[in-house]
């Protein structure tokens, strides 16, 4: 018999949601197929079977676990299964129905019960899906009067939709008019896990802090020759990399800018920690460069295109994404200017970069061809001056139009 537990994904990692189980008890797996997927406040990983057997989960969805807790137990064969089943009871695995529950939130059920009580229609007590209980809300239909299709006669969406039906057959002259009013919900997401993790921390960023931000353009003629010249030279590295040197530098040359704040107490950090930020299965990751002041350029990207290779690999661990002192969001590949980006908790501030345009400009007052870059500054107020932030994005500026300022 083999204990599954949550595993250790990082140096920093204490504890982790088991947020979804793949099977369930007496299932027969093979190794490496998963069987479970847990969230941590950073990432989400799927955990594999480690051989073949019988799976017997024993802890619920939902659950919070900490690190090298056991969750379920892979039994060699059916009979040592059985004997696993005796002295330890089955997780309470949620199906469909149980996810639709969760995403239904309390304000929605509540307003269901209010609903019922207003109308003298006890819907409390008549067994139907949250879904199917919000679209007969929506439509002013009594779930009395609907027959429940469902298991023990529960009412569900198809249910509904039945009901609509039979009332617009009811309304002659009004072809379609049920369809033509009809709201249904594509998907239903729930706030939780990394997702959660998101939602909360921006709360926390912007209710938080008092975040500004500065705007400036910047000649970005020299960045694209370090660029090319790095390209002859055999090193094809992103505009990532160098704009991750270049804040780098910055942060060496403007120290209090690499900061954060807990409480009235301001820490400058020794260390320069650079995150990306970066998308991942559909979600905002920010994985982080290790001390990028003290790196070539070529480091840095290699350090980039493997953190890459793990985010769409969905193989960051906590480690990856912890103790970043500073955050550059790049959007230029969606063609976007400017934009302001939002301060990561705790860090107290944050490079957003803009595309690299062609554009008009004014040389010794003359319009001539140019190249440009939109570059942004949010910084968090209460322990930055507007000046020294200042002073930091022009050294940015700086040196995105003279490189050579990186050897100076």
């Amino acid at each position: 018999m083999i204990e599954i537990a949550i595993p250790k994904l990082g140096l920093t990692m204490e504890k982790a949601e088991l947020a979804k189980w793949k099977v369930t008890s007496g299932d027969q797996v093979r190794e490496g197929e998963i069987l479970c997927i847990i969230e941590t406040d950073k990432v989400t990983f799927e955990v594999p079977s480690p051989g073949n057997g019988f799976i017997h989960p024993i802890v619920p969805e939902g659950s919070t676990c900490k690190v090298e807790e056991t969750v379920a137990y892979l039994a060699a064969d059916r009979a040592e299964y059985e004997a696993v089943l005796k002295g330890h009871p089955a997780a309470a695995v949620q199906g469909d129905d149980r996810e639709e529950e969760r995403a239904v939130s309390d304000v929605s059920r509540g307003a269901a019960a209010a609903s019922a009580a207003f109308t003298g229609d006890r819907t409390d007590r008549i067994k139907a899906s949250p879904l199917a209980r919000a679209m007969a809300r929506e439509h002013h239909l009594s779930l009395a009067s609907i027959p429940g299709t469902g298991p023990g006669g529960r009412i569900v969406k198809a249910d509904i939709l039945n009901a609509l039906e039979r009332a617009e057959t009811e309304r002659p002259g009004e072809p379609g008019a049920a369809e033509a009013i009809l709201k249904e919900p594509a998907e239903i997401i729930p706030v939780r896990g990394v997702r959660k993790v998101i939602f909360d921390n921006m709360y926390q960023s912007l209710n938080c802090s008092a975040q500004s931000t500065l705007h400036t353009e910047a000649d970005a003629e020299g960045l694209l020759s370090l660029r090319k010249t790095l390209a002859d030279s055999g090193a094809d590295v992103s505009f990532n990399a160098i704009l991750t040197k270049i804040a780098a530098v910055a942060l060496r040359i403007h120290p209090r800018i690499n900061a954060s704040v807990d409480g009235d107490v301001i820490t400058i950090w020794k260390q320069v920690h650079v995150g990306i930020a970066m998308e991942a299965s559909g979600a905002l990751v920010v994985p982080v460069v290790r001390n990028p002041d003290v790196k070539s350029i070529r480091q840095i990207d290699s350090d980039i295109k493997a953190l890459i290779a793990k985010a769409r690999g969905n193989s960051l661990s906590p480690d990856d994404l912890a103790n970043g002192t500073f955050t550059l969001s790049n959007l230029g590949f969606a063609e976007v200017d400017f934009f302001t980006p939002i301060i990561r908790p705790p860090e107290s501030a944050v490079l957003g970069a803009g595309r690299i345009v062609r554009k008009s400009v004014v040389k010794d007052d003359r319009v001539v061809p140019g190249v440009r870059i939109g570059l942004s500054l949010t910084f968090d107020h209460r322990i930055i001056d507007g000046a020294p932030a200042a002073r930091f994005l022009k050294s940015v500026k700086d040196t995105v139009e003279n490189p050579l300022l990186l050897i100076a």
